[in-house]
């Protein structure tokens, strides 16, 4: 796996200019690319064997497609304190609309509308785990590219709380006129859920280790407080077979993925392997 952030930006890019980092995505959150990115290294470590095996393995099926996502950075920021990333939590889902929802239909109908022609469309993939009533298991995950100390920020969770997702949500039913009920992406203010943050951890790892976690969990990043940078790639892994995955929308799906590998030159016969062919959805 790709373990230097200096692919991260063009090497025309000088790497002090603040107003240049802040082009680069959404610098606050610490996420490289605004939406999906498409680097031929990106691509090439969405087919990485041991996390295939990963996802295999939790969601008790090799038959799977990977999503694409991003990358995440934060800047070191113990000497640059105007560099510093927010700390946050948030759930890439609607937990309301999840228990509302009788059945997948909603589901199925924003992902049967998805033309991949947008690099949003690919986010609103991640971020649909369909409703309880039907029970999906979805699955995030994410790469350190860096060891990943406690003072640098990052990844962190509340231990447990899809156990408890449909009680706090029935508790914070107000919260909704304020997040809203369609929202697939709820990044939650500190002073709404103080209690969450205190109870979150930090998750440390070495570089090359992965992370994966329930999608129903409040999840976010900390602030890096360090002299290093923290960054890493995240992933999603789901099902080949889902009923939403419809012959149309492979299909449109298919031919997005085509058309970014060949503008980073990446032959699929060559570059990639049976098991990425298969991941990407370009086996028919």
């Amino acid at each position: 796996m790709e373990t230097s952030a200096a692919k991260f930006i063009p090497p025309s890019v000088p790497r002090d200019s603040e107003g240049n980092w802040r082009k680069t995505g959404l610098v606050q959150e610490g996420i490289i690319g605004s939406a999906s990115l498409w680097t031929r290294q990106i691509l090439l470590n969405r087919q990485t064997p041991a996390l295939h095996a990963a996802f295999a393995a939790i969601l008790q099926t090799e038959n799977l497609l990977v999503n694409h996502d991003r990358y995440g950075m934060f800047r070191p920021v113990k000497e640059h304190p105007e560099r510093a990333t927010m700390t946050n939590l948030h759930l890439d889902m609607n937990p309301w609309s999840y228990f509302e929802d009788k059945d997948n239909s909603e589901q199925f109908e924003v992902l049967n509308q998805l033309r991949y022609r947008s690099a949003s469309d690919w986010i609103t993939e991640n971020n649909e785990p369909g409703c309880a009533a039907i029970g999906e298991l979805h699955v995030q995950g994410l790469v350190n590219l860096a060891d990943n100390q406690e003072e640098d920020g990052g990844f962190w969770l509340v231990p447990g709380f899809h156990k408890y997702l449909e009680q706090w949500t029935h508790e914070h039913q107000a919260l909704s006129n304020i997040y809203g009920r369609w929202n697939r992406f709820n990044l939650f203010r500190e002073g709404d859920i103080p209690e969450l943050y205190a109870a979150a951890c930090h998750i440390s790892s070495r570089a090359g280790s992965a992370i994966l976690w329930d999608q129903r969990i409040m999840h976010g990043s900390r602030s890096n407080c360090s002299l290093r940078p923290r960054y890493a790639q995240f992933f999603k892994m789901f099902c080949a077979e889902h009923p939403a995955m419809t012959p149309e929308r492979a299909e449109r799906r298919r031919e997005a993925i085509l058309a970014k590998l060949k503008l980073v030159n990446i032959d699929p016969e060559v570059d990639l392997s049976p098991m990425g062919r298969k991941l990407f959805g370009l086996e028919k």
